[in-house]
């Protein structure tokens, strides 16, 4: 975990407790002037967090003589969020496969094969992972995605799922082919289950594509996975009476999406090494 001095945020501590892992603390203040950066007239962009995270990790992985770092960034992290003068722009590229290829490279040439560093779930789907997830009920009173969970003011810090957003829009989404109304009910009770909620409509076209508007500049998975993670939802018994995934569903029917099939095999090349990999990526 890679906190401020003596912070602590709850949505990560309560899922780390549950697995009874260790856990290795890093500790970094931020420079004043970035969170004054507004007020001082810059741009406030977003912050490449998950490549400062792969570094203090490698970090800490020599200082205990461990082998390898295992990152969790899916196939869908390579995606580009938008086009913009023929130049695809990705605002998750570190956690691309682009930036685990370069940076293995730096790696190898800095310090060395070891630590390794992979995520294991590259060439993996949303929407395997989310039927991966379905399977470990022990975590679904406990993780959170929404990013209002994380906000540096401890103040402004939500204490739950916001049921808003476009991350909690799109976690609803890709668990509601998996996991019951009622179970995903109580994942959101504090708020509201976002696929109850109609007046989310335009966050989940944003999420399907079905809008002129660009992709959420949130960790969201690809728009086709999303499409076909609708019309799972909308298949089950419990979800046919549902009017937004109904909408969704009449109206993403122009586009011409992989299988479940296909989105439930890898999807692309990998760097997991064999001694760690699973027997999905040994076939």
């Amino acid at each position: 975990m890679v906190n401020r001095p003596g912070d602590r945020f709850a949505a990560i501590e309560e899922p780390a407790l549950v697995t009874g892992l260790p856990v290795v603390r890093a500790e970094r203040t931020i420079d004043e002037q970035i969170l004054r950066s507004v007020e001082l007239g810059f741009l406030n962009g977003h912050i490449p967090v998950t490549g400062i995270i792969s570094a203090t990790a490698v970090l800490a992985a020599v200082l205990e003589g461990r082998d390898a770092v295992v990152m969790s960034n899916e196939w869908s992290a390579s995606s580009a969020t938008l086009e913009v003068d023929g130049r695809l722009i990705n605002h998750q590229y570190s956690k691309s496969e682009a930036f685990e290829a370069g940076f293995r490279q730096v790696i190898a040439e800095s310090i060395g094969e070891r630590p390794d560093y992979f995520s294991l779930l590259r060439s993996m789907s949303e929407v395997w992972i989310a039927e991966r997830f379905a399977e470990l009920p022990q975590y679904f009173d406990h993780f959170r995605s929404c990013n209002r969970a994380f906000r540096i003011d401890r103040a402004r810090r939500a204490t739950h799922w916001c049921g808003e957003c476009d991350k909690c829009c799109f976690i609803d989404l890709v668990l509601a082919p998996y996991l019951g109304e009622p179970v995903l009910r109580r994942v959101f009770s504090a708020s509201a289950e976002p696929l109850a909620n109609p007046a989310l409509t335009e966050v989940f076209r944003t999420l399907l594509a079905l809008t002129p508007d660009a992709k959420p500049w949130e960790c969201v998975g690809d728009v086709a996975e999303s499409r076909v993670a609708a019309r799972l939802a909308f298949a089950r018994p419990d979800r046919q009476q549902n009017p937004l995934l109904a909408a969704l569903v009449e109206e993403s029917a122009r586009f011409d999406d992989p299988t479940v099939a296909e989105l439930t095999r890898p999807l692309s090349a990998h760097f997991v090494p064999e001694r760690y990999a699973p027997d999905l990526l040994l076939v």
